[in-house]
């Protein structure tokens, strides 16, 4: 159950553990199977002789739903459009109703003034079809994602068995208080760790940079608040990228890890997320000096700064497969640890905690990379990226990110 800091995504030595911890099948399982059986992962019992279980069943409905969703997008129902002119300045020439995009196809036209309620303006507008806003329809998309590549089961434990129970015990006493997947106390010494550390600052100061940016976009604000929401948040943001300059040199150290590995896919995958990560890095790097007023204002090109948004695209993609491997590795591990101990052998209950939580860790990293996928369709300057989304992924992305270096600090 050793395991040592790795550089990269550490398949190999997950490959590792599990051949040691590989538990030699008793003949009756033999007589089924071929191998051992190990408990569930999950740890949640399903119905006897192979039924279904809620979780299944929930995971069916999540891909029903999904695809009606889709259906009504691309084909919405006629009898749901809205065609009258109950609006106070309707059928003078002008159209009043605000118009709306009828994305993912071309947009229709949109009046200058937007006054009245979609499609009360018929007679200058036309009809209006029926649309779901293009945020709702992003994050059922992500949400429906997360869900599917962790699985609905493993989400569900891990918030509520983990990060639910674990605030909940908490929130009693202060000074018990932790963060979550970890036993360091509140106190002065937990924060001079976290305060010495430049990626958890960096982190944090992202967290920030999010919220000033939604309270900016809220609209709830007045002028005077909300601009200066937008400079706090420009602020920040030109504040961040002072940690993360030259951040791209870390990543020749993952070469070797790609080189070593011996299943083809994933060795593509590995040098994909290398070339990935050092185009974004160092791109953004080069956009960070006009940024901060190193460069005048223009030097760069457009098409240089999207270079950088597409490769954290790409390396949202390729991070969700090579972390959903990671993650199966580790739930493996996880299931093969826990029959070790079930059979007597030596595997102490701490090292079963400190397992439990490396995987809730790997799931949290697998939600996040999905996260930042609604992050880049914003920052790529797509036809259907909404700023709703857009904001509430850079925070959601920030949080979590945030979370897993303070656990790498104080375990």
């Amino acid at each position: 159950m050793s395991r040592e800091d790795t550089i990269g995504a550490g398949l190999d030595q997950l490959d590792k553990m599990i051949d040691e911890l590989e538990v030699e099948p008793t003949p009756a399982q033999k007589s089924v199977t071929g191998r051992a059986s190990p408990v569930s992962d999950s740890g949640a019992s399903k119905s006897s002789k192979g039924g279904l279980s809620v979780y299944d069943l929930t995971t069916a409905a999540l891909v029903l739903a999904m695809s009606c969703l889709v259906g009504i997008v691309f084909r919405p129902p006629p009898n749901l459009a809205t065609c009258d002119n109950t609006c106070a300045t309707a059928n003078d020439g002008t159209c009043d109703d605000g118009g709306v995009e009828k994305w993912p196809f071309d947009s229709a036209a949109k009046g200058p003034g937007g006054s009245c309620a979609l499609g009360s303006d018929c007679a200058d507008c036309g009809s209006r079809d029926f649309a779901i806003p293009k945020h709702f329809f992003i994050l059922a998309c992500l949400f429906t994602t997360a869900l599917l590549v962790v699985g609905v089961e493993q989400v569900a434990k891990l918030f509520l068995d983990h990060l639910y129970r674990d605030v909940k015990q908490d929130a009693s006493n202060f000074r018990r208080f932790r963060v979550p997947l970890t036993d360091f106390p509140f106190g002065v010494t937990m924060v001079n760790k976290l305060a010495n550390s430049c990626q958890v600052r960096e982190k944090g100061l992202k967290v920030c940079q999010y919220i000033f940016r939604g309270l900016a976009y809220s609209g709830y604000l007045s002028k005077e608040s909300t601009k200066l929401f937008k400079t706090l948040s420009k602020t920040t943001s030109i504040s961040r990228r002072c940690f993360k300059f030259l951040r791209w040199v870390k990543h020749f150290e993952d070469l070797q890890e790609a080189r070593d590995q011996k299943a083809g896919t994933m060795k593509f995958l590995l040098f994909f997320r290398v070339a990935a990560n050092f185009g974004a890095d160092w791109a953004e790097d080069v956009c960070s000096l006009e940024r901060v007023g190193m460069l005048p204002a223009g030097t760069l090109s457009v098409e240089f700064m999207l270079f950088a948004e597409y490769c954290q695209l790409a390396l949202a993609l390729v991070e969700i497969l090579v972390t959903g491997a990671r993650a199966r590795k580790e739930a493996e591990v996880t299931v093969l640890a826990h029959q070790k101990a079930k059979n007597g052998d030596d595997v102490s209950d701490e090292k079963l905690v400190k397992q439990d939580r490396k995987l809730a860790l790997v799931r949290l990293e697998l939600i996040k990379y999905v996260s930042d996928v609604g992050k880049a369709i914003f920052d790529c300057e797509l036809p259907y990226a909404s700023e709703r989304v857009f904001i509430g992924c850079s925070l959601f992305s920030g949080v979590l990110s945030t979370h897993k270096n303070m656990v790498k600090i104080l375990k």
